[in-house]
Formats: structure tokens, C-alpha cells, sequence
């Protein structure tokens, strides 16, 4: 069976489409797609809504994008706010400004700079996040998990609302965990720093623990 032909798309102003298979979609303006979208490379300047899923190999967007089903991507990169209603997945996910997910995200690769809120699990091989705004995940699991605030102001306006830049999360394990502002009921690592501004529960570490004098640790357990 041959693949689906694709095709290229551009959009400009205010459009909408029905979605479908294609290369490469340009967008710039305010986009709708009623329903899925599947494409090879999605470039995006404005505003986009998506009805159903998104399947890309390569999106880069600068602007807002509300995914109303599943965003299973490659290269995820952008500037600005990224929703999508259910679950995120890419190999790769570099992101300024704010991303929610209804649902969990992954990524092999996961930096952020700015704020995020996932309803689920958040996971990666390797996560690194600059805290410019409140962020708030149910769990955070990687292999290399480095976490801290930013000392810039700069990209505050590409966050919305307001609240503390610290995370939340109620379960975060890792083989390197390296924290700042970050409240938890537990963290779990072989390697374990708990930086300024931290306030966790219980911290169970294999080889080494490093607490910073200004957090606050209920209990550290070696296992």
C-alpha cells in the first residue's frame, strides 16, 4: 500500500481548513483545522486551533497553539503558549513561554524556559527547565532532572497569570535530580540536590545528597 500523497499548505489571515495529510504547513494569522492534522513540517506565526489530534515530524511556532486531541511530534520548538487538551509527545521539545497539557508529556529531550502545568506525568530523558512562572506537575520522572529559576525577568510576559516561580509536584525520581524552589512529597534519585527554596517531604537517595542549608527536608533516607 503507497503512502498518502502529501501536499503543501500555506495559510494567511484569518482561514480555516478541514485538516488532512500534508508536507509542509505555513501558517501565519489566526489558523483552524476542524479536525486532524498530520504533516511532515508545521511552521506557525499567530494563532492556530487545532479540533482533533496533530502528528508532525518538525513544528516550530512562535505565538499560541491549542491542541484539542493528541501532539506527537519530533523536533517541538517555539516561543509562546502551547495547550494541548490530552497528551504531548516529541523526541525532542524546546519551548519559551507556557505549556499545559490536559494529560501527560513526554520527551527524549524536554527544555523550558518558562512555565508549565501537566496534568499528569511528566517525563523525560533528559529535563531541564529555567522557572519563569509556577509550575506544576502530578509526577516528573527522567533519567538527568535539572530544575531551577531563572535570575532574568525578561520573558515574564510570555507567561500567563501570575503565582510563584517554584514547581510542584507530588513524586519526582531520577538517576540525577538537581532542584531549586521546587516543593514535593517525595524526591528519589542516586544522585540528589536539593537546592535554595526547596521544601520537601522525603528525599530517599542511593549514593549521594546534597541539601541546601536553606531548604526544608522532612526526612532523607539512603535505600
Amino acid at each position: 500500500m503507497t503512502e498518502q500523497a502529501r501536499r503543501d499548505v500555506k495559510m494567511v489571515g484569518e482561514t480555516s481548513s478541514a485538516g488532512g495529510y500534508f508536507r509542509k504547513v505555513r501558517l501565519t494569522g489566526e489558523s483552524t483545522f476542524s479536525g486532524d492534522v498530520d504533516c511532515i513540517k508545521l511552521t506557525q506565526i499567530g494563532e492556530l486551533e487545532i479540533a482533533g489530534g496533530l502528528t508532525v515530524g518538525e513544528m516550530k511556532m512562535t505565538g499560541e497553539c491549542q491542541v484539542r486531541g493528541r501532539l506527537n511530534g519530533g523536533k517541538v520548538s517555539g516561543r509562546g503558549e502551547l495547550e494541548v487538551k490530552t497528551h504531548l509527545r516529541g523526541e525532542a521539545v524546546k519551548f519559551t513561554g507556557n505549556i499545559v497539557t490536559g494529560g501527560d508529556c513526554g520527551a527524549g529531550m524536554f527544555k523550558m524556559d518558562g512555565a508549565f502545568s501537566v496534568a499528569g506525568l511528566l517525563s523525560a530523558d533528559t529535563l531541564d527547565v529555567r522557572m519563569y512562572g509556577p509550575c506544576v506537575a502530578k509526577e516528573i520522572g527522567g533519567s538527568k532532572i535539572f530544575v531551577r529559576r531563572s535570575r532574568a525577568k525578561k520573558l515574564l510576559s510570555l507567561v500567563n497569570g501570575g503565582g510563584d516561580c517554584k514547581l510542584n509536584a507530588e513524586q519526582i525520581e531520577g538517576d540525577v535530580v538537581a532542584l531549586e524552589h521546587t516543593e514535593a512529597d517525595v524526591v528519589r534519585g542516586n544522585r540528589v540536590e536539593i537546592g535554595p527554596g526547596c521544601r520537601i517531604g522525603r528525599v530517599e537517595y542511593r549514593s549521594e545528597v546534597d541539601i541546601h542549608k536553606s531548604a526544608d527536608v522532612q526526612e532523607v533516607v539512603q535505600v
